[in-house]
């Protein structure tokens, strides 16, 4: 099964974090510093030094930068500062999601990508601390039916399992995690459809697989690029998955791809702690 190149993208250094809002693709491009949306054609909506995550709310969307998480409301086109941390120079912000609750769960890796300087904090009206010893934050997904909380520490390659207060939104214990040495790439980012598989991005594998509640890969999406890095559901279906690449060394990648599957994603979940 291949994923289609949509050919009116733009090329990206470091597509990331896609976001489906209100029928219109969000994304970002990393290491460009700009936050782009895709709706037949693709717009730059805010620059800075560097954005790695966005997540939807209420008013637009939330987004990272190096050591700050910032609200930009796409009414006013104002960005507002919620959070800020006061993080080592060669440790930055990565990967973000929300829960169901609305808290924000944002990771942060080495910039060198190779020590365990990271660590996952959730964000709601404060932040607090909810792992440590992270080398590369990414991909985290809840699947809600079975309170299991899926989160990504790229360099171990797998993916670490716990379950999960929905109540509380917060981390109950831990379990085996899925090993996905086995696979090309490492773990990047990642969605989950209605029924509970996970769609994983793999950086360097030229591919999406999608993997059931077991831990067992089912499905492989090929990707023209070899720099994968995450994906989202939308459509008003539901059942495209948008595709965000990296390029590479040789300038190839950076674009956007696109994959109509049999199984409806579930939506991306907002931030709901926006100061009055």
């Amino acid at each position: 099964m291949k994923a289609k190149l949509i050919r009116s993208s733009t090329q990206l250094k470091l597509g990331e974090s896609p976001v489906w809002l209100n029928g219109v693709l969000y994304y970002v491009d990393i290491l460009g510093g700009k936050i782009h949306s895709y709706s037949g054609s693709v717009k730059t909506l805010y620059s800075d030094k560097i954005i790695p995550f966005i997540v939807p709310c209420n008013d637009g969307l939330v987004f990272g930068t190096r050591d700050s998480i910032r609200h930009l409301s796409l009414t006013r086109m104002e960005v507002e500062t919620l959070f800020t941390l006061q993080l080592p120079e060669n440790v930055r912000f990565n990967d973000g999601k929300c829960d169901k609750n609305g808290f924000l769960f944002a990771g942060t890796m080495d910039m060198n990508e190779k020590m365990p300087s990271g660590k996952l904090y959730r964000f709601g009206s404060d932040g607090e601390t909810v792992l440590d010893s992270i080398t590369i934050s990414n991909g985290t997904i809840w699947d809600p039916d079975i309170e299991t909380m899926y989160y990504i520490d790229s360099p171990p390659r797998k993916i670490r399992v716990f379950d999960y207060d929905m109540n509380k939104s917060t981390i109950i214990s831990e379990r085996k995690s899925f090993d996905v040495s086995s696979f090309a790439g490492v773990p990047d980012g990642m969605t989950i459809d209605s029924q509970g598989n996970l769609y994983v991005a793999f950086y360097g594998g030229n591919g999406i697989i999608k993997f059931n509640r077991s831990g067992e890969a089912v499905k492989k999406i090929f990707v023209g690029t070899k720099n994968v890095t995450s994906c989202i559901f939308g459509d008003d279906d539901m059942k495209t998955l948008y595709i965000t690449t990296a390029s590479d060394r040789i300038n190839r990648g950076g674009h956007l791809y696109k994959f109509r599957n049999d199984v409806p994603g579930l939506p991306s979940d907002e931030f709901k702690f926006l100061r009055k």
